[in-house]
């Protein structure tokens, strides 16, 4: 892990269907996700000790501190400007025995502008408006010297910088080989060294190169994916947003309708763990594959996997979604995940948790089954008090961590009444069962 990975494999995982509305993006909503994430996060209740804490002892009130964001495609799949404008508020509310960090010492930056008489971090939101005092900066190189890709040139900023924090989105994209169509926190930084067209060329080895060496490696201490809006893994990174509602329904199944966005904020300090997390939520939205194998091969030859051809295989982070500490939010209520049930661990490879999103009629599940179970059929049959079958539902197991909704329907379409239910898991042999409590 580089100097700023702090807690390789934890990530923050916050869906909150409130976040767009018919009106649009709902700018209050996704403040208060960032918010949520970064205390989730950190483990902290105050949002000026949650973000102090990410960062290394060396942070002091007059460290510069970059943001890189990704306004190739300045529309709507862009990171949307509130969740940035977030984490700017935050960091100004880090304290240093009364002194805290002045906005001039935060860069949001991105040299890939597309067309110079484009201004795509303007036409993204990223204006003065919306960001007092903050520096925006459509970057030029300068010399590099700092071992990534020969010491090819990069952005001045990041340069400057003390830290980096990586803003992104979920994109499509063709990175090579065939099955990995998406783009990333890895990606985004195309926009930091110079001539992105020309690292096309030899892509996948590039993409691990500017992430586990150089200043990138070195500088960046949080992964962040804006996921408000986004692509499908097949299209992108241009054009308009997709639709995520597969996801979406994955998460709160009590939404109607068939157009939905990921509405979804991840942080990690860990950027493997961030990547596989964001590639998940694609995946899930095409009823893909995420278990280690799935994975593109930048991805596995950072994260300590061996690919042949590959030479060397870096690990800088957590690829193993086994070995993660995932916490999550969903529609403002934090839900218990399998990391915390140890208990479940004992049923042979398999585990499974639920927790009722009070107020909105649904429970969110998340089961865990090894990972020769994946692409295999997974049911959980819900019991009441007295032991009758009230509800069956049946997934497609995906990877080692799969989660689903229940509206609290019975099989007859009624709402079910209060009271203490059993989830039971069966899929090839593996089975587990935990209580949820069902409250009106």
């Amino acid at each position: 892990p580089g100097p700023g990975n702090k807690w390789p494999g934890r990530v923050a995982i916050n869906f909150n269907k409130a976040a767009v509305g018919t009106g649009g993006a709902d700018t209050l909503v996704i403040l208060s996700m960032v918010d949520d994430t970064i205390k989730l996060l950190a483990d902290r209740t105050d949002i000026g000790e949650a973000w102090k804490s990410i960062f290394p002892a060396s942070l002091t009130a007059s460290s510069k501190i970059a943001i890189k964001v990704n306004t190739l495609n300045p529309g709507l799949p862009a990171p949307h400007w509130a969740s940035v404008r977030a984490i700017t508020d935050g960091l100004q509310q880090m304290d240093f025995n009364g002194t805290k960090v002045l906005p001039k010492n935060i860069m949001i930056y991105d040299m890939n502008n597309g067309l110079p008489s484009v201004n795509n971090l303007g036409t993204a939101g990223y204006t003065a408006a919306n960001f007092p005092g903050i520096s925006i900066v459509t970057d030029t190189a300068i010399d590099g010297g700092d071992g990534a890709l020969n010491n090819r040139t990069y952005a001045a900023t990041l340069k400057n910088a003390d830290f980096l924090i990586n803003v992104f989105s979920p994109r499509g994209h063709t990175i090579p080989p065939a099955g990995s169509k998406f783009t990333l926190g890895f990606k985004s930084h195309y926009g930091t060294y110079s001539d992105p067209t020309g690292l096309h060329n030899n892509l996948p080895q590039n993409l691990r190169d500017i992430n586990c060496t150089g200043p990138v490696y070195n500088k960046n201490v949080l992964s962040v994916c804006s996921g408000i809006y986004g692509k499908i893994e097949t299209k992108g990174p241009d054009g308009t947003a997709d639709n995520y509602a597969t996801y979406a329904k994955s998460m709160d199944s009590t939404l109607t309708g068939t157009s939905y966005n990921p509405t979804t904020i991840l942080m990690s300090t860990d950027p493997i763990a961030a990547e596989m997390q964001s590639l998940k939520i694609m995946r899930i939205n095409n009823s893909g594959g995420y278990a280690i194998d799935d994975m593109p091969d930048y991805l596995k030859a950072s994260g300590g996997i061996e690919v042949s051809g590959w030479s060397p295989i870096n690990n800088i982070g957590t690829i193993d979604e086994s070995k993660m500490k995932i916490l999550k939010m969903v529609n403002g209520v934090i839900v218990p995940v399998l990391y915390h049930a140890p208990a479940y661990s004992s049923f042979s490879g398999a585990g499974i948790v639920a927790h009722q999103i009070k107020g909105h009629n649904s429970t969110f599940i998340e089961f865990k089954l090894p990972g020769d179970h994946v692409g295999k059929d997974a049911s959980i049959e819900i019991y009441n008090s007295k032991g009758a079958l009230v509800r069956k539902l049946s997934r497609k197991v995906l990877g080692v961590l799969n989660n689903l909704s229940w509206d609290e329907m019975s099989q007859r379409g009624a709402l079910v009444s209060k009271g203490t239910y059993i989830m039971h898991l069966n899929s090839n042999g593996k089975s587990a069962s935990a209580p949820v409590t069902i409250v009106r």
